[in-house]
């Protein structure tokens, strides 16, 4: 794993602005607001405020933490039919905002976790991936208080589109967190990958998949993704997962925030591919993502001449 240089403040914030996905046309979509009637509900312990000028609408709700009940903040939908939907949530940002808000999703499967840094990339969409919902008119997206980070949990708007148009392929970052020049970058001496990124950056599963929780010395916090297609996506140095072992995801569904956990010099992602035991090189993969293009096959990628290999000082990270 190679040093990675720490972030200046700046740098870092730009890292994690998030780009919000493109709304297929022919998607259905659903857009909630806190203010929408009959569509919001939250606790006595929430307040309403307009201080920010990057709300939705004309207001948008806050509490403080709270570390012994979640007393969540719910989004009511209607959802016209099962299936997969893109959730994302529109909040201000602001400095003393809580950075691991945890926004509850309600899928067909379980409520799903996703933790969110309210202290940057407001005003605009923040995708917290795609998920399997049920259909009916029911409490979809809930913002919760337990946190154990200070600051205010902020819930202002929810957008929710239908399948129609979904992606097959994310890329492990929102498309704004690196330059396309990041994604060739050689490793160390196997095959994977390093992606400079600060603390706390949202991370996405490339493609639909199993996910398996890695936590030990060398990756640390990280996910082994079983896809579609049966190859194997490790992520590694996350600084907590947004999914618990054996979920479900699709595409684009954030599995994680980066970090600097287990055997790691600086704050990054480590990103791997690997079929069978044979781990392939993922460059061409991530450039062709970035790219917007559809990847190669994960069996079609090539497992040398992505690595510096005289070197061997870095002890390689085990398949899992």
């Amino acid at each position: 794993m190679k040093t990675i240089t720490r972030l200046s403040a700046a740098a870092l914030a730009a890292c994690l602005a998030l780009l919000a996905p493109a709304v297929p046309a022919n998607a259905a979509t659903t857009t909630v607001d806190n203010a929408t009637a009959g569509q919001f509900t939250a606790g006595a312990d929430w307040g309403t405020s307009a201080w920010s000028a990057q709300r939705y609408g004309a207001d948008y709700r806050f509490a403080a933490p709270n570390t012994t009940t979640s007393d969540a903040a719910w989004f009511k939908a209607s959802i016209a039919t099962a299936g997969a939907h893109l959730v994302e949530v529109w909040y201000p940002a602001d400095a003393g905002y809580n950075s691991a808000t945890p926004f509850l999703v309600a899928t067909a499967d379980g409520t799903r976790s996703v933790v969110v840094d309210q202290r940057s990339g407001g005003g605009r969409w923040v995708s917290l991936g795609t998920f399997t919902l049920s259909a009916g008119d029911y409490n979809v997206v809930g913002v919760s208080r337990w946190t154990s980070q200070p600051g205010y949990v902020v819930a202002d708007a929810v957008r929710i589109t239908s399948s129609a148009g979904t992606p097959a392929f994310s890329l492990p970052l929102a498309r704004g967190a690196l330059p396309r020049s990041e994604y060739d970058d050689p490793h160390h001496d196997y095959p994977a990958i390093d992606l400079p990124v600060g603390t706390g950056t949202p991370v996405y599963a490339v493609r639909a998949g199993t996910v398996t929780v890695i936590d030990d010395s060398l990756c640390g916090r990280g996910i082994n993704l079983t896809g579609t297609d049966g190859a194997i996506y490790t992520y590694c140095h996350f600084s907590s997962w947004s999914v618990s072992g054996g979920a479900s995801v699709g595409a684009g569904q954030q599995i994680g925030l980066s970090g600097n956990t287990g055997n790691s010099t600086g704050p990054h992602l480590h990103f791997g591919i690997r079929t069978g035991s044979t781990r392939r090189c993922p460059q061409n993969f991530l450039l062709a993502l970035y790219d917007g293009a559809t990847p190669p096959a994960a069996s079609s990628l090539p497992t040398t001449g992505c690595f510096y290999a005289t070197r061997s000082a870095e002890p390689v990270i085990p398949l899992g």
